[in-house]
């Protein structure tokens, strides 16, 4: 790669931060004004009223990274993911005003999905041995990339649940991405993936703040979701010579994007398997996700997210290294072997807090009795729980 293509990715890095930080007080500043923000509710794992509208920056550097990014060649390419992006922030942005039904964002989410389809880029047509499966009928292929998509999406609209994990997440998953389009050559890919970790990076300025803090809300973790998907299809849809450059075969490719989607794909997978057991609907509230568990083990919001970060970034490490030193078959049982510790650390832990759980279930039950009022402030219940530390039984 030439020195100044390498200058114009740092320069799309600082300018995309840039532009997002000017973006976000704006944001913040016209949601508070408008009443549009996310009010704390039993599940919330923030205390204060705060602003959720974060996305909209997203949604606008990318508007611009697409018409800097434009020419005759890629038009289709631009065209079919701002076209797919646009649904999906609409989509998220109806959400985020006023709660819609996981029908209707599902059914925002197909049409994105559906117009994505139809670029050959961005939906899996070979696993070229992975699994011992090589070629899809098409059908097979419009049906399984869909539910990647939509799996995908959901399961990243499902981490944003505490400060700075969507984000960090997002940092490592498209800095992994952009690393592996930068060493295979796609520079169109490369600079997208620049433009999320600029804005991101940015966005945990805010998200991270006390004073001026903000929620990236529905319109940016689905579209993080959505781009994901997207770069996890073009990376699976590469032919074999690029893929080379990795090391790795070609039918490995799909063990490697795994590996860097690690969280999100581990938690949804848990999730779902939790409500499963327990016979609850698949969205159906609770707090069993990987952030719940951290959070409620005493862990502050940053350092769970970096601890979350950190396994995602080692577990993308420890299996590149298992393919490039030894085959699909041994890498594949190192992630499982991984996924399972995981698993397992989580459910020694989530047990552990049983009893602290009911704690706060009887705390929410007497503060109720003795607050019948309706929409009383996160604030009065903060105040309510530490008169009850004070009584020493049961409330310490």
């Amino acid at each position: 790669m030439l020195i100044s293509e390498k200058v114009i990715l740092l320069l799309l890095l600082l300018g995309t931060f840039l532009l997002v930080s000017q973006l976000l007080p704006k944001v913040r500043t016209l949601s508070l004004k408008r009443g549009f923000v996310a009010i704390p509710e039993n599940r919330s794992s923030h205390t204060s009223i705060t602003p959720s509208f974060g996305g909209v920056s997203f949604y606008i550097a990318l508007l611009v990274f697409f018409i800097l990014s434009f020419s005759q060649e890629n038009g289709w390419l631009i065209g079919t993911l701002l076209f797919a992006i646009s649904v999906i922030f609409f989509t998220g942005l109806k959400d985020d005003l006023k709660d819609i039904s996981p029908k209707a964002k599902l059914l925002g989410q197909w049409i994105a999905i559906c117009a994505l389809l139809v670029h050959p880029e961005f939906r899996i047509t070979d696993l070229h041995g992975f699994l011992g499966i090589t070629a899809l009928p098409t059908l097979v292929s419009v049906l399984f990339s869909t539910f990647l998509y939509v799996s995908l999406i959901n399961a990243y609209n499902l981490i944003d649940g505490i400060d700075g994990l969507a984000s960090i997440i997002g940092i490592v998953v498209a800095s992994a991405f952009g690393l592996s389009f930068f060493i295979i050559g796609l520079y169109f890919y490369v600079g997208l993936c620049v433009v999320i970790v600029g804005m991101l990076l940015a966005f945990l300025r805010f998200n991270f703040s006390s004073k001026r803090k903000l929620f990236m809300g529905d319109t940016g973790s689905l579209i993080l979701g959505l781009l994901f998907g997207v770069l996890a299809m073009r990376l699976l849809s590469v032919g074999y010579s690029p893929v080379d450059a990795l090391g790795i075969g070609r039918s490995e490719t799909p063990l490697l994007v795994l590996a860097i989607l690690s969280i999100p794909a581990f938690d949804i997978v848990r999730v779902v398997c939790i409500r499963k057991i327990h016979k609850k609907p698949f969205f159906s509230p609770d707090r069993n996700h990987l952030h719940h568990v951290l959070i409620d083990s005493g862990l502050s919001h940053a350092k769970a997210s970096l601890l979350a970060g950190g396994i995602n970034i080692i577990l993308i490490g420890v299996v590149y290294a298992a393919l490039l030193q030894y085959d699909l078959g041994t890498a594949s049982i190192v992630l499982l072997a991984s996924y399972l510790v995981l698993t397992v650390s989580l459910f020694i832990v989530n047990k552990r807090l049983g009893p602290k759980r009911i704690k706060v279930k009887l705390r929410r039950f007497l503060f109720k009795i003795s607050h019948p009022t309706p929409n009383i402030s996160a604030e009065k219940q903060l105040k309510f729980n530490k008169k009850l530390k004070l009584i020493r039984i049961f409330f310490f």
